[in-house]
Order: structure tokens, then sequence, then C-alpha cells
């Protein structure tokens, strides 16, 4: 089976996992949604659950990495706090939509992983906003985790089909956050 194989059965299972939950997904699913068979299927991830850890697996390192990127690239680069956020929102924005149905599994899924993930992610991001605020004016570890939620909230609701006027509440934030610096 060539590697092209690999990505298309762990994208369909993605997706089929984040719409339908780990254990309404089924293999058939999953093998139509990547032009695939389940025998296919079954030969290279042997079961459901294998097929299931893997995308757990690597989505939670994309999500990782991509976290990582945003904070290498902005950390201690701005001169005005309003600068930042705005930034910093409009990147969590967009990690968000790249994410969404990995972060959708995760949350949704009763797994081990989400309580550890969702700890350092609100550590990680505590700290990185911390050193890019002014100490006194916010606690940088409950910004983080209220943009966040926002930004989850909104763009899963997207996600799931609605129209919120994602743009204009996005904005709204953003102006609503600024004014606390």
């Amino acid at each position: 089976m060539t590697n092209e194989t690999e990505k298309k059965i762990l994208n369909a299972a993605l997706n089929v996992f984040a719409r339908k939950g780990r254990d309404a997904a089924t293999t058939k699913a999953i093998a139509e949604k990547a032009g695939r068979t389940e025998m296919t299927l079954f030969r290279k991830f042997g079961t459901k659950k294998n097929l299931f850890d893997l995308v757990m697996i690597q989505n939670m390192e994309k999500m990782r990495e991509d976290i990582k990127a945003i904070i290498d690239d902005m950390d201690n680069k701005y001169d005005a706090p309003e600068a930042f956020i705005e930034d910093y929102i409009r990147r969590s924005v967009e990690f968000y939509e790249n994410n969404i149905e990995a972060f959708t599994l995760i949350i949704s899924d009763d797994n081990e992983n989400v309580d550890p993930l969702m700890g350092n992610l609100n550590n990680y991001v505590g700290d990185f906003i911390g050193r890019n605020l002014p100490k006194e004016t916010i606690d940088p570890k409950i910004l983080g985790i209220y943009i966040n939620t926002y930004v989850y909230f909104l763009t899963l609701e997207v996600f799931n089909g609605r129209d919120v006027g994602f743009d204009e509440r996005i904005d709204g934030l953003i102006s609503n956050l600024k004014l606390c610096f």
C-alpha cells in the first residue's frame, strides 16, 4: 500500500470520527470516504481502535507543532499589547480552522489524552501570553483560556454549519480585549 493510501485513510478517519464520534464511526464509512475498501483499512491498521489511536497521536502532534510555530514566530516581538492581542487572536483563528476536526475529536471523545493536552496547552499559551503582555493588566492563563474557548466555540459552530457572524464576532473580541490595555 502506498503512503498516499495511508494518508487518505487517516484523513477520512479523522473526518468521520470527528463528525460521528469514535463509537458511532464505522470502518465502512471511513473506507468509503477514503475511496478504499474495508479490507485495505484492516490490512493497514488492523483494528478501528488502532486507526483511531493513530489519528489521535498524529493530530495531537500536529497541533503541538502548530502552536509551537505560532509562539516561536510571535514571542517577544511586539511593542504594543494591542498589536500582540490582535495578531494572537487572528493566528488562533487560523489554528482552530486548520485543526477543527482533530480538536473536536479530542475534546468530544472520552479518552485519556484530553486532560493532559488541554492542561499543557493552557499552561503553554498562558506562559506565552504572560511574556508578551504587561504583567499588571490581566491574568495571562485566564486570558488564554478565554481566547481559546471563544475562538474554538465559534469555529465549531461554523464546522457544524451554523452562521454565527464569525468575522464580526472575532473583530468584536479583538476590539473588546484591546480596551483592557
